[in-house]
């Protein structure tokens, strides 16, 4: 399999399952009306996630990049009326 085909493969799996979890975040956020704790909740796994996949200081860089590309990450809601973006 080509580079570009693979490239285009992992793409499509990464939409899929942003798509996947953007659902379930809105089907929680929906029965348990509380969006602190589903916040709290998402990211705390992902970042079990990376510590357990990556090295220390590949999880370091990580937590680094999260925080300075805070600025570029949209709002799940649209406004107060929480309108899905």
């Amino acid at each position: 399999m080509t580079k570009k085909k693979m490239d285009v493969l992992r793409t499509t799996m990464l939409l899929t399952i942003y798509q996947e979890l953007a659902d379930k975040t809105i089907e929680m956020l929906e029965k348990y009306n509380d969006d602190q704790l589903i916040a709290s909740t998402l990211v705390a796994q992902g970042l079990r996630v990376y510590k357990s996949t990556l090295s220390d200081e590949e999880f370091k860089d990580m937590l680094k990049t999260i925080v300075n590309d805070a600025e570029k990450i949209k709002p799940f809601f649209d406004g107060k009326e929480k309108t899905i973006n």
